[in-house]
């Protein structure tokens, strides 16, 4: 598989819904590619998944972002949203997504976490506030689609420690990481 083959499936099926159900399809051609995990995770290889959105995606446009996202061992995310639907297939390791609803107020009431390994999807709908982190020795490498441009989408990360809610700062993001890494869990979790 190469890379032109995954944008083609994804934009193809997009562009067939109307933007009601265009997370629908791009859901689907997910579940159709559990089915070539190695074929997937081939034709992003020449990406490294990490540095940050802008150096995870290989494909931008208004309704659609295709990006290749890689979280080491002991990695854990910061409380944020992607502005927008995604689905995100496991191509290698495992990972923990904490799920979050955000209140009126911007505060986050813990709901569950989900533990995820190679060939497993989720989907979170535009409204949804999650950390990952990822949960095996290994990397772990996913295929994440967002229904818009993700480096062009009004997007919130929360502080990990006082759980304040911030507009996404790539330049703040890193610090937040790492304080979120350092910690015992997810915020508000079990874990």
């Amino acid at each position: 598989m190469k890379v032109a083959e995954l944008v083609e499936r994804f934009t193809t099926a997009v562009a067939n819904e109307a933007d009601e159900y265009a997370h629908k399809a791009a859901v689907a051609v997910v579940n159709e590619l559990k089915n070539d995990l190695a074929g997937v995770a081939d034709a992003v290889s020449y990406l490294t998944g990490s540095g940050g959105n802008a150096l995870q995606a290989f494909y931008r446009a208004p309704n659609l972002s295709l990006l290749k996202v890689r979280f080491p061992n002991g990695r854990r995310t910061p409380p944020h949203n992607h502005g927008t639907w995604a689905a995100i297939l496991v191509l290698e390791g495992s990972e923990r997504n904490s799920l979050y609803k955000r209140n009126d107020d911007g505060s986050l009431t813990f709901e569950r976490s989900l533990d995820l390994s190679a060939g497993d999807v989720v989907f979170m709908p535009a409204d949804a506030v999650h950390v990952a982190e990822c949960t095996s020795a290994t990397p772990a490498i996913g295929l994440h689609v967002y229904g818009g441009n993700v480096l062009g989408l009004e997007r919130s990360m929360w502080d990990p420690d006082t759980l304040v809610e911030h507009e996404l700062d790539w330049t703040k993001y890193e610090g937040l990481a790492q304080r979120a890494s350092a910690a015992n869990g997810a915020p508000l979790s079990l874990s």
